[in-house]
Parts: C-alpha cells; sequence; structure tokens
C-alpha cells in the first residue's frame, strides 16, 4: 500500500540545474569518515578506547573529515556546500538536534533490555510497550505542523524538547517493581514532545538555506541525528558498564551479610548485583534527561 501511495501521490522534485560532475571522491571520503566514527563507537568498549584499533579509527576519521573539507572547498559541485555552516540558525539547529538525539537514543534503547532483563517481558511483550509512544508521536506531529506559523520556531522547539526531558525523567524512578504503565507513559510524553517540535526543525533547516539546495540540507540534518545516536549509544552503554561496576563496589562496601548458608549469601549477592544495576539505569537515564533537558533551555537563544 505504502509503494503504490508513493507512485501515485508523491511528485518527484527535480532540479532545473543538470549535475554535471557529482562530487564521487567527496562521498568516498565522507563516508570513510563516518564509517570509522560508528565503528569505534560500536567496538570502542569491546577494543578499549585507546587501543589500536580505536586510534586508528579516530586519525581515519579526523584526517578524512580534514580532507573531506578541502574536497568541498574546490570541488564546483559540492555534496555538501560549507556555505551552509555560515548561516549561524542551520548551525545552532544542527547542533540543537545532536544534543537532544544524542541523549534520547542513547538512553532509549536501554528501555527494551531493561523490560526483558528485570521485568520478565519477552521480546513481543517488550516491543508491545512502545506502541502509544507511536500513536503519541502521531499526536504530537500534526499539533506541532499547526504551530508553525502561528510561533516562533524556537519556542515551540524548546517547549517540545522540555516536554521530551520529562518522558526521560520519568525513566530515572523505574525499578524491578515497575509495571507496564511505568514504562509506557514516559515513553509517550518523550515522544509527544518530539513529535510537535519535529516539523519546526526540519523548517527552521529548509528556510536557513537556498531552495534549490533543501535537499543536501535536509540530508546534513539527517545525517547528524543518525550520528548522534550513535554518540548516544555508545556513550550511555559505557556509562552504564560503568556506573554498575561502581555501584558494586559502594553498595558492597555499606551492605553487611547476617545469614548463614551458602544460599543466603547467594541471595546476598545477588540482590547487590540487582541494586548496583538498576541503579545503573537510573544513572543513565538522569544524565539523558540534564542532556535534553540542557538543549531544551540552549533552544530559546536560537
Amino acid at each position: 500500500i505504502g509503494i503504490y501511495m508513493a507512485m501515485k501521490y508523491i511528485e518527484e522534485s527535480v532540479s532545473a540545474e543538470v549535475s554535471h560532475s557529482f562530487d564521487i571522491l567527496g562521498a568516498i571520503v565522507l563516508g570513510t569518515a563516518i564509517s570509522s566514527v560508528v565503528l569505534v563507537l560500536d567496538k570502542g568498549s569491546e577494543w578499549g578506547w585507546s587501543s589500536v584499533g580505536s586510534i586508528i579509527c579516530y586519525l581515519t576519521a579526523v584526517l578524512g573529515t580534514a580532507w573531506f573539507v578541502r574536497i568541498e572547498k574546490r570541488h564546483p559541485e559540492p555534496l555538501v556546500d560549507l556555505r551552509f555552516f555560515k548561516v549561524r540558525v542551520f548551525t545552532e539547529t544542527l547542533m540543537n538536534n545532536f544534543i537532544i538525539f544524542m541523549g534520547m537514543m542513547g538512553s532509549i534503547f536501554l528501555v527494551p533490555i531493561f523490560a526483558q532483563t528485570f521485568l520478565g517481558y519477552d521480546a513481543t511483550q517488550s516491543g508491545l510497550l512502545f506502541v502509544p509512544m507511536a500513536v503519541a508521536l502521531m499526536i504530537g506531529a500534526p499539533i506541532g505542523g499547526r504551530l508553525t506559523d502561528a510561533v516562533q520556531p524556537k519556542y515551540v522547539i524548546a517547549a517540545s524538547t522540555l516536554v521530551a526531558a520529562l518522558g526521560l525523567y520519568l525513566f530515572t524512578f523505574v525499578d524491578a517493581r515497575s509495571t507496564a504503565m511505568d514504562i509506557m507513559l514516559p515513553l509517550a510524553i518523550m515522544a509527544f514532545g518530539m513529535g510537535f517540535g519535529m516539523a519546526q526543525r526540519t523548517n527552521i533547516i529548509a528556510a536557513a538555506v537556498p531552495k534549490e539546495d533543501i535537499g543536501t540540507a535536509s540530508s546534513v540534518l539527517a545525517l547528524v541525528r543518525n550520528v548522534s545516536g550513535a554518540f548516544g549509544v555508545a556513550i550511555f552503554g559505557t556509562l552504564l558498564t560503568a556506573s554498575i561496576n561502581s555501584n558494586v563496589l559502594r553498595i558492597n562496601q555499606f551492605s553487611s551479610f547476617h545469614g548463614h548458608t551458602a544460599t543466603q549469601y547467594q541471595e546476598f549477592i545477588a540482590l547487590i548485583a540487582l541494586k548496583a544495576q538498576i541503579d545503573g539505569y537510573q544513572t543513565v537515564f538522569f544524565w539523558s534527561f540534564l542532556l535534553v533537558f540542557a538543549g531544551g533551555i540552549l533552544s530559546f537563544l536560537m
């Protein structure tokens, strides 16, 4: 059905200018640099952040980015017009999206893991927890669209980001006794907030560049969101591991065992591990809340 509707109703946009020199070298160099970033973010904790493999990825990313900038400055039809970044609102919107999506993606990917590990849900049940999130997004997006001409975009973006931050903050209260509603409600609030600010984020990018460059600018926005998500998953995944390890030592230091059997001692150790992991998840959600909340406050400066 989706394919049929796309073919029937979506009008293909064709530029009046014909491309004569596609920036193939720029595409390869940019792809290599971004791939290196994503690879080290995915494997860094496994390899070690100062390992040879990680260092090679860092150097590839830095040198690749520098080379890409040099290529774009000289190419007659650059893949990314670097003049975009001289437009303040364009750069600020990209930064805002990077911060917010890093905070959200870096923590939300832990929700189904938490549900399956501590609440006993299977994969299907964990997926069903996200249904209200999809509904809230569908409700929020049209509301945001109607606000496009009525309210300054920065106020809508700021408000939507702060609502999303509220949803993340509610996750700081989850524990092993949480119900499905304790998971679904924060997800729905967060999605509703993001929904009614999404149109403004895209519109700002479109309005900041010449009409013929909207497609390229939108692609840069999508790229930033994807890379920020990879950053968030890597950073908050590492934070979770470090927090759990620290919590085990802290909780053990202030705990006393008064049992007499091996079974009781195993329960004692298991409770320490459970408490350490729950606290670790709460720490990650709190830091993601702070990051998204800061992005909301900074939105007022756009």
